[in-house]
């Protein structure tokens, strides 16, 4: 039976730094196999924002979920986040974009 795996972005709100256009966040999982699943990208318009469902398989490994904002470009804003489905994680962050997440397997 597939695992049902939920990443949710946590979201900062000051601005980002002057001529930085926000595009994206686009979320990675590697599934309890450690198989990477495709990736997706949220904008905010999701239900709930800024949340992401993928499916994945059961096995040993716990679900890991890797965060990056990207501008309007592609190109990254920040450094990633990456998260596992024990808790949350991330790293401080020199702009408002994402500042952690959770991740759940069901």
């Amino acid at each position: 039976m597939p695992t049902k795996i939920t990443v949710t972005v946590n979201k900062a709100d000051t601005p980002l730094p002057a001529g930085v256009l926000f595009g994206v966040t686009a979320i990675s999982v590697k599934d309890n196999t450690g198989a990477q699943l495709p990736a997706v990208s949220v904008n905010g318009t999701e239900s709930p924002p800024w949340t992401a469902t993928f499916t994945g398989t059961p096995g040993p490994q716990e679900a890991v979920a890797t965060i990056q904002d990207l501008d309007t470009n592609g190109n990254p804003i920040g450094d990633p986040i990456t998260i596992t489905e024990t808790g949350t994680g991330g790293q401080p962050q020199t702009f408002p974009g994402s500042v952690g997440g959770t991740i759940s397997v069901a």
